[in-house]
């Protein structure tokens, strides 16, 4: 493998500011580590472009190059586990593909399938897109649906607890989206629902996004109808805290009020 590859740096238009936990990177340029002409370059980029959208990968444009940019080869971020991205690598004649977990960049063989882990994301990436607004796993297209917030604290009276219900299963009727950090009891109760009545949900935790989610998601996120996004980075915080459930129920009533989401004023503070 060309030592190179160790020194990559890259350049991203990330999706809504957005930096998926898990994606691998792949480009179709210079097959089998040859100069290709930059026509045929292109030919096979548009070609691994084809592959992606047929296989319904979720995917977003990459450049990886050397430290100054003066070589780069064009490519893709792409949503789908390590194995199918890994496999595309070798189909477009790659001799390796990066793979990025959790803002961790890890370089992976496409002759063996050999890990070398080079560094971190916000150091390896050109801005903006190394710092993200956020992190994400899941459906993100569910941010163009308009989503209704949820916001309940743990104290609140037995009435406004029936109309939570009541409003829950209006939501699931009408086809609804809602977003909201599913943490206190009456917003767990709601989630219940949702997730029974076929409704569409965004979870965003008080902390980063956890290595291992509830129960009751990963089916969620195979069926497409969940979406996982949180303004804090990886491990900080790596639970949720009174002043971290603030902020992320701040960012959420932003958030939905100007119709996009810009996570900086609900990172943590520093340390």
């Amino acid at each position: 493998m060309n030592p190179a590859y160790a020194q990559a740096r890259f350049r991203a238009e990330l999706p809504r500011g957005a930096l998926p936990v898990a994606f691998g990177v792949v480009t179709a340029w210079n097959p089998d580590g040859r100069d290709a002409s930059a026509a045929e370059n292109e030919t096979a980029n548009a070609r691994l472009r084809t592959a992606l959208e047929k296989a319904g990968h979720f995917h977003f444009p990459v450049t990886g190059g050397s430290a100054d940019f003066a070589h780069a080869e064009p490519g893709f971020g792409i949503v789908a586990d390590r194995g199918a991205c890994l496999a595309l690598g070798r189909e477009f004649r790659q001799e390796a593909i990066f793979w990025i977990a959790r803002g961790t960049v890890h370089l992976i063989s496409c002759a063996d399938a050999s890990i070398h882990t080079l560094g971190e994301w916000r150091t390896l990436a050109e801005a903006p897109a190394s710092h993200p607004d956020f992190h994400f796993q899941g459906n993100l297209a569910l941010l163009d649906r308009a989503p209704q917030p949820f916001l309940m604290s743990s104290r609140c009276t037995a009435q406004q607890v029936l109309d939570a219900y009541a409003w829950a299963r209006t939501q699931c009727d009408t086809g609804g989206t809602v977003m909201s950090g599913f943490h206190s009891p009456v917003e767990c109760d709601v989630f219940q629902i949702l997730t029974r009545r076929g409704a569409n949900l965004i979870w965003v935790p008080g902390r980063d996004i956890p290595k291992v989610i509830p129960a009751a998601m990963p089916k969620l996120l195979a069926q497409n109808r969940l979406l996982v996004a949180s303004p804090f980075d990886y491990g900080k915080p790596d639970r949720p805290t009174r002043a971290t459930c603030l902020r992320r129920n701040e960012w959420i009533a932003r958030a939905v009020s100007v119709g996009e989401l810009s996570l900086t004023s609900a990172s943590p503070e520093p340390g």
